[in-house]
């Protein structure tokens, strides 16, 4: 895989990027030093990650401000994605967003600013505009989308000029994208950034059945809409999905490899990708990912994971919302 470049932008992006939304020490992930996430995000610059990606959204901004103070000497090493969340999906919010996001993360240029969530996308256009507008300030270099759809593309092309990227959930087990999305993509000359690569751990190997999995991380539908805080109303596949991972733990011991190292390699193999978004929370986990990012997959490899894996694919279906029953992605 070649970086993904972009005349806007100083550097270009890593095929690994480095995602932040485990240090803002939420609900989902537990509480996190803050000495710990700085020097997990200076690990991953000295590792040649070039790309740290956040969101107002991940702890109310907290994550913004820790990744602000962790690049406050070495600013010029990085490039900053941060989001417009769903609630500013408006002209008006757009710019008030970005220069919130601007002061906590101690800078005067956001490298690549992204819808976050695209919503009821009744003033999406407008949005387009003001986002463009900021660009055009110099606020933002360059601009992106998240769980955008063919049809919210299609807005996209029709209203937009020099947009990058769309940032999807991806991962062995979650393959939604290639229906209709990633072609999609490929057409407008977006590269897709990889989110959830790992599946919030399931692609580890570490949880053998559903009810291993903690709280919080069983809300999506491959799991039953009685576990704590789903809401996708759906039965699930509870049984497939463990199945389909036990397949991929046999691949990966075949070829001597840890299983998220191989779902990782995976991932950066896969047409139209640019950049996978993996998570980390301590330096140790950074180099692990990294070199996981290192590892070479033959043809058959491939073809057998995608077949250890189509069968959950076909289950799930084309929509590309991990946790609605009722896609957001459209």
């Amino acid at each position: 895989m070649k970086p993904l470049t972009s005349s806007a932008l100083p550097l270009p992006i890593s095929p690994l990027a480095l995602g932040t939304w485990a240090l803002a020490g939420d609900k989902f992930w537990g509480a996190q030093a803050e000495t710990d996430s700085i020097a997990t995000i200076h690990a991953a610059l000295d590792a040649g990650v070039t790309l740290i990606d956040t969101a107002p959204a991940y702890g109310d901004g907290l994550s913004e401000q820790v990744v602000g103070k962790a690049l406050r000497d070495r600013r010029d090493r990085a490039l900053i994605a941060t989001k417009i969340s769903e609630a500013d999906m408006t002209p008006e919010k757009t710019a008030a967003s970005c220069e919130a996001s601007l002061r906590r993360l101690q800078t005067d240029c956001i490298d690549l600013l992204q819808i976050h969530w695209l919503g009821t996308g009744e003033r999406l256009e407008e949005v387009i505009a003001a986002m463009e507008k900021l660009r055009d300030a110099g606020k933002v270099r360059a601009l992106g989308v998240c769980n955008f759809g063919p049809q919210s593309l299609g807005r996209l092309r029709a209203s937009g000029h020099g947009w990058i990227t769309n940032q999807l959930a991806y991962n062995l087990i979650w393959r939604a994208i290639e229906f209709e999305i990633v072609g999609a993509c490929q057409r407008d000359g977006l590269g897709i950034l990889c989110y959830s690569p790992l599946h919030q751990g399931l692609l580890t190997g570490r949880f053998r059945t559903a009810n291993d999995v903690p709280a919080g991380r069983t809300r999506t539908r491959h799991f039953r809409a009685d576990r704590p805080m789903s809401r996708h109303g759906g039965a699930g596949c509870e049984e497939l999905t463990f199945a389909t991972i036990d397949r991929i733990r046999t691949v990966a011991a075949r070829l001597g490899q840890p299983m998220a190292d191989v779902a990782l390699a995976w991932l950066l193999h896969r047409p139209g990708v640019s950049s996978v978004i993996f998570g980390a929370r301590t330096p140790q986990q950074v180099h692990a990912n990294v070199a996981a990012g290192r590892l070479q997959l033959d043809a058959a490899t491939m073809a057998e994971l995608g077949q250890c894996t189509d069968e959950l694919k076909t289950v799930l279906g084309p929509s590309a919302d991990l946790w609605a029953g009722e896609s957001r992605i459209r």
